[in-house]
């Protein structure tokens, strides 16, 4: 029993583990995060060069781009393949889970498969000199986004809410979202949909899958009357009274090993899968992409620190009349994990403008008015 109980442990918490660092730490704030997902990968691919050379580790950067994708059929094919061996047989065996499940689950089986390939394969849309006038429906706003930039690369106008894809496509997509490394796709404007649709399904596919086996554990407890059975613990010696639920987990879990571990995946992806889709479904009802808010946290900091000092400037008498100058936000590269919005180095010339300025400035500051506001928010209708 001890084995099963640090099995299960062993197993929630590489779970909780894996969805920490890859979804939701902050490498900035976290330093476990920032080893999991900066640190090791760059000395492990340190190291590939050294071992193998850097012609040749070209191959492996192949296979460690596609990691996540990977780990995706391992887990989902590898999960299903569990419920089509064990599963289905046991839905035949019983009576509390109707049998239309074992058609059921093979339509779910092949949305996931399907929205997966769509999302994998659907271009974010490519902007070039001949599709330029397609994507070009934004303003620019002054803030994200300035008027009469080019890209260096393609030497095209950077349209507002586009910006360069260094991943996948090496070209710029239009209202780029981020990267998305279970899919090894961009996510863009023409895609976004198959996107937010791969989530969906993914959420349902966890939900009706932890529900099922719910049920399928829930009749197996009522038909062999397990809740009135008492257990012997071998450890103390003792008997555990009916209907312990912990003592009943245990077995359930040591008898039905694979059944449990899928239904704790499932379970667990559900939650976390469903607050992904939620942020999605959030931002995108207030006119936002995934890019834009890592943009709009700096402009929200560049506000509020100089709110904060004009507020103390006026105190000591050293403000000026005009406006402050809007911020200059960062354009790093946004995944789909932890640490997405990666500042890229500062040139030296810019450090040294920075420098002059802030000298400049140093005994005075400037009214920053309003918060600025964000004109791609149309309203929750017009934004979708």
């Amino acid at each position: 029993m001890m084995a099963v109980v640090v099995a299960f442990t062993a197993y929630v918490g590489f779970l909780g583990f894996f969805v920490y660092v890859c979804m939701y730490a902050d490498p900035e704030t976290s330093p476990l995060a920032e080893f999991m997902t900066e640190t090791l990968p760059r000395r492990a691919w340190e190291t590939c060069q050294r071992v193998f050379g850097k012609k040749n580790a070209k191959g492996v950067e192949w296979v460690v781009d596609r990691a996540m994708i990977l780990f995706y059929v391992v887990v989902v094919f590898g999960s299903w393949s569990i419920i089509f061996a064990y599963v289905y047989p046991w839905i035949g065996r019983q009576s509390y889970v109707s049998q239309a499940h074992r058609v059921v689950g093979c339509f779910v089986f092949a949305s996931c498969v399907l929205s997966w390939r769509f999302a994998s394969t659907s271009s974010p849309g490519i902007i070039t000199k001949q599709s330029l006038s397609m994507y070009d429906h934004f303003p620019y706003d002054g803030l994200m986004y300035i008027s009469n930039k080019r890209c260096p690369t393609r030497k095209i106008p950077r349209l507002a809410r586009s910006k360069f894809d260094r991943y996948k496509y090496n070209e710029n997509v239009p209202r780029f979202d981020h990267f998305c490394g279970w899919i090894f796709n961009t996510i863009g404007e023409q895609n976004y949909r198959w996107f937010l649709l791969f989530l969906t399904v993914h959420v349902c596919m966890c939900i009706y899958g932890a529900v099922v086996l719910f049920y399928l554990f829930y009749g197996h407890i009522l038909d062999n009357e397990l809740h009135k059975v008492v257990f012997f613990n071998r450890a103390t010696g003792e008997d555990i009274a009916p209907g312990n639920k912990w003592f009943l987990a245990q077995y359930m879990f040591h008898k039905f090993f694979m059944e449990t571990g899928v239904f704790l995946l499932m379970a667990v992806m559900a939650i976390t899968l469903g607050a992904f889709l939620g942020y999605h479904i959030w931002i995108t009802s207030k006119g936002l992409t995934t890019n834009e808010t890592y943009k709009w946290d700096e402009i929200k900091k560049w506000y509020g620190d100089e709110l904060k000092r004009y507020k103390q400037a006026v105190k000591d008498g050293l403000t000026v009349e005009e406006k402050a100058s809007p911020p200059t936000v960062s354009d790093g590269d946004v995944t789909c994990t932890p640490g997405q919005s990666q500042q890229q180095p500062k040139a030296k010339e810019d450090e040294d403008e920075a420098v002059a300025e802030a000298d400049d400035e140093y005994e005075m500051a400037r009214d920053p008015g309003a918060l600025p506001v964000n004109i791609y928010d149309r309203g929750f209708v017009e934004n979708w």
